[in-house]
């Protein structure tokens, strides 16, 4: 009998999204898709095994709607995926469907992945859990094989928890034999659940490489715990243009993809829209950049049909991306947003609030270049410290967290970040640039975004964020 596993991504409060790079309470409703938990399906699928997904937050599903769901399929292994603050809420419906089913149940993902015995000691009856890449040894659980044999396994006996070698991650060869997660998707998911206000919806989500070739910041919770370092491996451009083809065949509801490689490079960039031109697809994408691609690159990437760039400029003061190992300097990235705007590609803006070393006064001159630059769309993000990263070393050492584990630096203490981020927002959204914006586009910067204009007025104005 095939044996059953359900991927579960649990219930937990309204609008949190824990897909991305960075789990949170989203304004603007967004939903990325379950991608990690995608591929790992896939790729379970393609091994011959009964595969569920539960994206519960996306679909809005109660913790007693999530657990009908699950009683009813019977898995013989769960697979949960837990988030940084939804972690306590995860770990206990967990426990709560692991004894109801009578099941297995590993825990995965990358916020699991930090402290693997903190983790497994919260939890009374979860005694497994994955750090780092996890697609192989899910099958590894699956397949019943002892836990001492299975690389990148964590466990509990008799209250001790042991962690075994982690193997090498997934070669590109490795990478093209999974089954593209664009189809796993679209019989596992209601696709029209997700949605960002910077892409075209619907929209598919998909990898074409795994890690981040750069992989140095600081602050990155995926190249500390998921795919570690300065790694960037390659699907094939082949297997990539197939499944471009196959959403554009197969899905002609998808308006766009967006590619979640960690950074897609100048390189890769330039390869695969060569290739897509020369197959003839005209299904539009967007993707993560760092903010020193060529301005002849950036020209091929519009004509291929590139619509978007999701770009992390964290900082406008130089010491601070020196300190978070940026790796590119506020004149590469200014220059890199003028040559983007002439090549005709939308970008929206990382920038970061809270790195050791800011003031008042770097924070003002990052919230004004970001205003000078004027990106279509911009998030001004309070950093998050994620453990296990340098930059929270950095902080916890030097005594710069409060007791949420928030910044709270002398020099900016975190009241004044929390200020200083709602008058980020309203410097630029309430401007005349910005409204100009909505008189040239209507639907994209205003009527398209209503619900989320009407949520983001208490935040920016007298609500506390929850971060």
């Amino acid at each position: 009998m095939t044996k059953k596993i359900l991927l579960l991504s649990p219930p937990y409060v309204a609008e949190y999204m824990r897909n991305a790079r960075c789990d949170f309470v989203s304004l603007s409703a967004t939903q990325w898709y379950p991608l990690l938990l995608g591929y790992c399906g896939a790729y379970l699928e393609g091994k011959g095994y009964d595969v569920k997904l539960i994206d519960a937050p996306a679909d809005y599903l109660t913790h007693a709607a999530t657990e009908k769901i699950a009683l009813e399929y019977r898995p013989d292994l769960i697979v949960l995926y837990t988030g940084r603050m939804s972690e306590e809420n995860d770990i206990s419906f967990g426990e709560a469907l692991k004894e109801k089913l009578n099941c297995d149940c590993v825990i995965a993902g990358p916020f699991a992945s930090i402290n693997p015995e903190n983790t497994l000691n919260a939890s009374k009856t979860i005694d497994k859990l994955i750090v780092g890449e996890f697609d192989r040894a899910v099958a590894d659980v699956a397949a019943g094989l002892k836990y001492a044999g299975i690389k990148n396994l964590a466990y509990k006996q008799n209250g001790v928890v042991s962690k075994n070698p982690l193997r090498p991650y997934m070669t590109g060869e490795e990478l093209d034999a999974i089954p593209f997660v664009s189809r796993f998707f679209k019989k596992h998911v209601d696709i029209y659940r997700y949605k960002t206000s910077s892409e075209l919806y619907p929209f598919m989500d998909i990898f074409t490489g795994r890690g981040c070739q750069w992989g140095l910041c600081t602050f990155c919770l995926w190249v500390h715990t998921y795919i570690r370092g300065r790694t960037y491996n390659l699907r094939s451009i082949e297997n990539v243009i197939e499944e471009f083809r196959a959403i554009e065949t197969e899905m002609p509801m998808i308006r766009s993809v967006m590619i979640q490689d960690d950074t897609f490079t100048e390189e890769r960039a330039a390869d695969f829209c060569e290739a897509k031109l020369k197959a003839g697809i005209k299904l539009p994408w967007s993707c993560y950049a760092r903010a020193n691609m060529s301005y002849d690159v950036l020209k091929l990437m519009k004509k291929s049909g590139c619509r978007n760039l999701h770009v992390g400029y964290e900082s406008a003061a130089p010491e601070v991306l020196k300190r978070i190992k940026k790796g590119v300097t506020v004149e590469q990235m200014t220059k890199f947003t003028a040559d983007a705007k002439r090549a005709g590609l939308g970008i929206h803006g990382d920038f970061a609030i809270g790195f050791p070393g800011e003031t008042v006064e770097s924070v003002k001159k990052t919230i004004n270049w970001a205003y000078e630059m004027n990106p279509h769309t911009a998030q001004f993000q309070i950093i998050i410290p994620f453990p296990g990263t340098a930059l929270y070393a950095e902080m916890s050492k030097n005594g710069w967290l409060n007791n949420d584990g928030q910044p709270d630096m002398p020099q900016l203490s975190n009241a004044e970040i929390r200020n200083l981020a709602r008058a980020a927002y309203r410097k630029f959204y309430l401007s005349p640039k910005y409204l100009w914006k909505c008189i040239r586009h209507p639907h994209d910067f205003f009527f398209g975004r209503l619900k989320t204009i009407v949520r983001a007025i208490p935040a920016l104005f007298w609500k506390k964020w929850t971060v």
